[in-house]
């Protein structure tokens, strides 16, 4: 009866074993960064502030976590880390967009007033 319960007993540690030996998510955290530093340029820190910071937090976090050899964990942040830096990017297009046709309207606003001033000039 002992012989069958220890070899229950190695066959699950192995299990476990193997379930935590995934390989580091170098390629996974690297594409992070890359991410992280596009949103950088392209303005998240103004206009995406709180999802730049997710981003550059959950990439530190998944550095932290593969450097104790939580690799599935530091993987999962990694991902994580990598969609907040594309949602940083998009919110601060986003922004800009928005700033860029306020602009527009604001000089058409300054057209029309200018073409109305001419027309009353000239008795139009």
């Amino acid at each position: 009866m002992v012989a069958p319960r220890a070899s229950c007993m190695i066959v699950l540690m192995l299990l476990v074993g193997c379930g935590s030996s995934a390989p580091p998510p170098d390629a996974e955290l690297a594409e992070a960064r890359s991410f992280i530093a596009q949103a950088e340029e392209s303005g998240s820190a103004e206009y995406a502030p709180l999802q730049l910071r997710n981003a550059r937090q959950k990439a530190e976090r998944a550095e932290a976590l593969m450097r104790e050899g939580e690799n599935e964990e530091a993987r999962r942040l990694a991902e994580q880390a990598l969609v907040d830096a594309e949602l940083a990017e998009a919110v601060a297009a986003s922004e800009k967009a928005k700033a860029a046709v306020e602009e527009v309207r604001a000089s058409i606003e300054t057209l029309r007033q200018e073409i109305e001033r001419n027309r009353t000039r000239s008795g139009g």
